[in-house]
């Protein structure tokens, strides 16, 4: 597929370099000459100098011919414009980046038209991830499915949990239930595990269940259920500002530290139930003063990976329960994770969406990838796909003899209202939603689970 991205900042260099290793022809535009030495030199795409909105550059880079135009530079009106230019030369289909403080929802009738989609905003989508975690305080990470009917949690196996020692299959009998261990990552590698499986401490299990049945086993291992009440958000940024609006309505005491004044005063106007504080985020005594020691939980999601990391650290010292940290490279993540910090990543989350997207619509058959999370520091990639009619060979066989290839684990069916954690008898029904675990880029279609499978047919 002929894709051109506009933009290569952290989400669009991650994406240019995630699309091509997908095998996708790639071009990057970008206005910074440095930036596209840099891109040329490190990945295997055409990159041109220039802006989105220049019809010669967009010529230039084959927007008549293009399948896919992305817009995620930072100036959202560059984006909406280039992306309209590139729909008006003949490419088939554009996604934008924007932010919901814009305002701009009077372009969602453009996007019927012109197929333009309005969704990609990643600190919309790290803000979910942080709000899921809130939820599940015992998780690492929560990643949701089917509208969040179906999800997968992981979390840490620590020193004194009853489960060390224990296999898969004494787990199950021990604490019955409907779950399904779907993936281990042990010392940084990450596996499907079998009944045999034995646990051991340290390890990070991934587990496949709904809400309820999740809060039942957590409960049951005397994990963290008790709901985060007190929040201190150091940042009040569009990150910071997406936390508030998804956490706005909730019994919680949510104080927001911010530096700049006018943002504060924006801020209150706008949650005058939450505790707006204008300071210096840097400042250990001042924080104290604000209660910091007393947070259940701390959310640093400032615009510097240093800032966040630093502040993450100070809370996880002062014994706060549950830290954030935004990132926006990879450089701290191994001194943040060895401090149990969950770190967020906007740019990850927003390649995972459009990856998703790219492969839902290059798929050769009716069955669509409806939704894709990248687990365990990309190894691991978590599909949902609908089962359409044109499945004949995967419903028509039970799933214990179905070819799947190695290393692929179906972890869930939602069929109607009802969540099933699959055995070997079971059989997909036209309809069907199922989750399917498998190593990261091996499955782009349905049709890629089974061993030497062109079509399902």
């Amino acid at each position: 597929m002929n894709i051109i991205i506009s933009g290569c900042g952290n989400v669009g260099y991650h994406l240019a370099r995630t699309l091509m290793k997908e095998g996708h022809s790639v071009t990057v535009i970008d206005a910074d000459a440095e930036v596209c030495q840099r891109v040329s030199r490190q990945l295997d795409v055409l990159c041109l100098q220039g802006s989105g909105m220049d019809l010669d550059v967009l010529n230039e880079a084959g927007a008549a011919s293009a399948y896919l135009f992305i817009a995620v530079t930072r100036d959202e009106k560059a984006n909406i414009l280039s992306a309209l230019m590139a729909r008006h030369l003949g490419c088939r289909i554009a996604l934008i980046r924007l932010q919901e403080s814009t305002g701009l929802k009077s372009l969602s009738l453009l996007s019927q038209d012109l197929k333009l989609s309005l969704s990609l905003n990643p600190d919309e989508l790290a803000a979910r991830d942080i709000v899921r975690i809130l939820e599940f305080p015992a998780s690492v990470n929560v990643d949701s499915f089917s509208a969040g009917r179906i999800e997968l949690m992981e979390f840490e196996i620590d020193d004194d949990s009853p489960l060390i020692g224990k296999n898969l299959i004494e787990v199950r009998q021990a604490y019955p239930g409907r779950y399904l261990f779907s993936l281990c990552v042990r010392r940084g590698v990450a596996s499907i595990p079998r009944g045999n499986f034995i646990i051991q401490a340290q390890d990070h299990l991934t587990l496949s269940a709904s809400r309820s049945q999740a809060l039942g086993f957590f409960s049951r291992l005397k994990l963290q259920t008790t709901k985060i009440r007190r929040i201190m958000i150091l940042g009040g940024g569009d990150l910071g500002l997406s936390v508030c609006q998804q956490l706005a309505g909730q019994s919680l005491q949510i104080t927001l530290v911010e530096k700049d004044p006018a943002r504060c005063a924006l801020i209150s106007q706008w949650f005058p139930d939450m505790d707006v504080c204008q300071g210096d985020i840097t400042n250990h005594p001042f924080l104290q003063t604000l209660g910091f020691d007393a947070m259940d939980a701390l959310i640093a999601v400032t615009g510097s990976d240093e800032v966040n990391a630093m502040l993450a650290l100070y809370a996880k010292a002062r014994k706060i329960r549950l830290v954030f940290c935004r990132q926006n490279t990879h450089s701290y993540l191994p001194i943040l994770h060895q401090a149990k910090v969950r770190t967020v990543l906007p740019k990850d989350l927003a390649t995972e969406q459009i990856l998703g997207y790219v492969r839902s619509i290059d798929s050769r058959d009716d069955n669509p990838i409806v939704t894709l999370h990248a687990l365990a520091d990309n190894q691991i990639e978590a599909l949902e796909f609908e089962i359409g009619p044109d499945a004949k060979r995967i419903i028509a066989a039970r799933l214990m003899d179905l070819p799947l290839k190695k290393n692929i684990l179906i972890t869930a069916i939602l069929r109607s209202a009802q969540i099933l954690i699959p055995t070997g008898q079971d059989q997909l029904q036209t309809g069907d939603f199922i989750i399917v675990l498998a190593p990261s880029g091996q499955v782009r279609r349905l049709a890629d689970l089974l061993e030497d499978s062109p079509r399902l047919l």
